[in-house]
C-alpha cells in the first residue's frame, strides 16, 4: 500500500513537472469576456480582451473596416486593450468592432474575434 502511494505520487510529480515545463500549467486562458487590465494597460482601469477565433491572426486596421488598410496581425491568445467600440464592415454577421490602444497608435480589430462578450457595456463609443 505504501509501495503503490509512492508510485502515485511519483506520477503526479512527474506530470505536474511535465506541465511546467511546457508552460500549461499556468498559460492564460481567454476570457468570456472583456476585463479589467491592471497594471498590463496604459491605464489600469482599462479594459482588456484575448484574441479568438482568428486562425490566420487578427487584422488591426486603420478604420472599422475589412477593406481598410492594415498596420499588424495578432495572434490567437493575445491580450489586447480595448478603448471604445463603434460599428464598421460585418464579420461574420457582426459588425461591432473594438477600437485598441496600440503602439501605432489607435486601430480597429472585428469584436466577432475578441472576447469581449457584450463590449457596449463595458467601453465607450468611439
Amino acid at each position: 500500500m505504501i509501495r503503490s502511494r509512492w508510485k502515485s505520487a511519483s506520477v503526479v510529480a512527474a506530470g505536474s513537472a511535465a506541465l511546467l515545463a511546457t508552460g500549461l500549467a499556468f498559460a492564460p486562458t481567454a476570457s468570456a469576456d472583456a476585463f479589467r487590465c491592471g497594471s498590463a494597460g496604459s491605464d489600469p482601469r482599462a479594459w482588456c480582451a484575448y484574441v479568438q477565433k482568428a486562425p490566420n491572426g487578427l487584422k488591426a486596421h486603420t478604420r472599422p473596416s475589412t477593406s481598410a488598410p492594415t498596420s499588424f496581425t495578432l495572434a490567437n491568445g493575445k491580450k489586447v486593450e480595448v478603448d471604445c467600440w463603434t460599428t464598421g464592415t460585418s464579420v461574420n454577421g457582426y459588425t461591432v468592432w473594438a477600437g485598441l490602444h496600440t503602439p501605432y497608435g489607435h486601430r480597429y480589430v472585428s469584436d466577432y474575434c475578441l472576447s469581449t462578450g457584450h463590449i457596449q457595456s463595458d467601453v465607450s463609443h468611439c
